[in-house]
């Protein structure tokens, strides 16, 4: 059985990753999918992939760190369904470096993509879940947030103030029958993990052998798992939770 049927479902960074993985499964299970991210030529072809499988998905070009774009995705989402169920915050950047060797630039852009871009989309469709009295909002966050990474600094703060900001919001939506949760992978094998850990297979497998207990890197439909419950009536008292998917990252001595 299909476990998102009858639900409208917007995906960001929905053109590669995590959240492709996700807008495919969404789709999977029968959710209307508007998948929305500024690589239109990749979005458009994902979403024509899943339409041609039989369901029912749209692309809508938008950069997050576009208040205006962010407003068309809500408008157009609304025009075509006349409802929103779901929200995923799947877009995100990663730059890597020295602290001090990181620039006011980097925190900016890293902040604006990681966080403004999520509560402006937050901020604008839920009130339309409110006013439904039901919606569920799934931000992805990151094992970053609560776990030390060399490298990773200002991604690491962005992702713990989104796990943070989920919880926060969630407590003050829940009267309305909305949720909100976060989930937070560890390594997982996307286009965020660096080239010179992709390209070389000694590299990648060091990664593996030191980090991951359960022998592999995350793979985006693992997370996209999660999410279809986070999603679906099965999670109906879950929210303000931090759901952690990291092939036992966290748990490791090594």
């Amino acid at each position: 059985m299909a476990r998102l049927t009858g639900k409208v479902a917007v995906v960001t960074g929905a053109a590669s990753g995590i959240g492709e993985g996700i807008a495919r499964m969404f789709a999977q299970e029968g959710a209307r999918v508007v998948l929305a991210d500024r690589n239109q030529e990749r979005g458009q072809q994902i979403a024509d992939e899943i339409a041609a499988d039989g369901a029912d998905a749209r692309f809508v070009t938008v950069d997050v760190t576009d208040k205006a774009t962010v407003q068309e995705l809500h408008d157009q989402t609304l025009q075509a369904h006349g409802r929103v169920d779901v929200l995923v915050n799947s877009a995100g950047i990663l730059v890597n470096g020295g602290f001090l060797e990181l620039t006011d630039s980097d925190f900016d852009r890293v902040m604006a993509i990681n966080l403004r871009g999520p509560i402006w989309t937050m901020q604008a469709f839920l009130p339309d879940m409110a006013a439904q009295r039901s919606g569920s909002v799934i931000n992805l966050s990151s094992i970053s947030a609560i776990w030390p990474e060399s490298g990773a600094y200002f991604y690491g703060a962005s992702k713990a103030a989104i796990a943070k900001l989920t919880r926060d919001v969630a407590r003050e939506f829940a009267p309305y029958g909305v949720r909100l949760n976060a989930i937070l992978p560890g390594p997982t094998d996307t286009p965020l993990v660096p080239d010179f850990v992709r390209n070389d297979p000694a590299v990648m497998q060091s990664v593996i052998d030191n980090q991951a207990v359960l022998g592999r890197l995350s793979r985006p439909e693992d997370i996209a798992f999660a999410a279809v419950y986070l999603a679906s009536d099965e999670s109906a008292m879950v929210t303000g939770q931090q759901m952690v998917i990291d092939s036992g990252v966290t748990i490791s001595n090594k």
